[in-house]
């Protein structure tokens, strides 16, 4: 578990702030997700830290040209729990 050490994008290492509003990507080769920060799975193993629409959309394009991949995509919200996903 980080204690107080710093969390950094995992596509620009930028370095989160405070007050930052960043995401999370849960690993999982067959949907892509996005998941709100949450501190209780920021130190989880194999989940992205995400800083920005950018950093997203460069997750995004990593996921859709994996190989074998098949495009499907995924948005969470906490409450309610909405999901977009295209095929």
């Amino acid at each position: 578990m980080r204690v107080h050490s710093p969390y950094r994008c995992d596509y620009c290492q930028n370095l989160k702030g405070e007050t930052n509003h960043w995401w999370m990507r849960p690993p999982d080769r067959e949907q892509f997700t996005l998941l709100r920060w949450d501190a209780a799975l920021a130190d989880v193993p194999g989940y992205e830290h995400i800083c920005s629409e950018s950093c997203a959309a460069k997750a995004l394009s990593k996921w859709m040209t994996q190989p074998g991949s098949q495009v499907a995509a995924a948005v969470a919200a906490q409450a309610p729990d909405l999901r977009f996903r295209t095929q």
